[in-house]
């Protein structure tokens, strides 16, 4: 009996704890952070930065996916997951894709709820079970490599190009659309610790697999997130313990 209640225990741990809450959690904190009075008073003076809206957004709509095991849910999260590396390739004006997120998640929260009081999955009966489970596994797997793309397209693409598009002037290349922000320690480190949770997220799928027999998922990702959280944090710490939030852009550091 002991040991029919911790499995019991244990499924109901599986069915909460994961990838999911973690991103529900960094969603939410990142977006009440950006729509406190202080940081709406930073917007006015600094309105690209409004892509971080578009972030915690994204990864609140595929952190409630974990919990909606139903392709149409999950497919509408990785449409929004696929603006990210767009959003974070400074190629878009942000505002457009500000309202874009917050069509799809009026989208995905009504698909979810007339899931939930239809008491049965849309498509349900129309797709095989290998199909069905297959496309509830990798849709997620795809949104959260783009989530991942935002910490590459940051070292790869964003932070070696960034001083040289500043000599040539604010607005020039991406800059247009994203504002510099190679000073920005709280970037670095959360880009970084985004990066580590996805190898961490990825590793944790391969070895669950499909478990179809509802195994507790691995907590190391959900931790991963937390620790993203607290790595922004301690970098805003850092940088307002130092040179502080009035540095425009790395040249100002030179």
């Amino acid at each position: 009996m002991k040991e029919e209640k911790e499995k019991l225990e244990e499924i109901k741990h599986n069915k909460l704890v994961g990838p999911g809450l973690g991103l529900i959690a960094l969603g939410l904190i990142y977006f009440i952070w950006y729509i406190m009075p202080f940081s709406l008073d930073f917007l006015q003076g600094k309105p690209l930065y409004i892509h971080n809206w578009a972030y915690s957004l994204i990864f609140l709509t595929v952190g409630l996916a974990w919990y909606q095991k139903s392709p149409i849910p999950r497919s509408i999260a990785l449409v929004q997951s696929f603006l990210l590396p767009i959003l974070a390739s400074g190629s878009v004006n942000p505002f457009v894709i500000v309202i874009i997120v917050f069509i799809l998640l009026v989208l995905f929260g009504i698909v979810v709820t007339f899931e939930r009081k239809r008491g049965k999955f849309l498509l349900q009966d129309k797709l095989q079970k290998r199909t069905w489970t297959w496309l509830n596994m990798h849709l997620l797997v795809f949104a959260w490599l783009f989530i991942i793309h935002i910490g590459f397209l940051f070292l790869v693409v964003r932070a070696p190009q960034e001083i040289d598009l500043l000599m040539i002037g604010s607005r020039a290349g991406w800059l247009k659309n994203y504002p510099p922000e190679l000073h920005e320690i709280s970037t670095w480190a959360f880009d970084i610790a985004l990066i580590v949770w996805g190898v961490l997220v990825l590793y944790e799928q391969f070895k669950m697999g499909y478990n179809f027999q509802n195994k507790p998922w691995p907590t190391w990702s959900f931790w991963a997130l937390a620790a993203a959280i607290a790595a922004g944090l301690i970098g805003l710490l850092i940088q307002l313990l130092t040179y502080g939030f009035d540095v425009q852009n790395i040249l100002d550091l030179l």
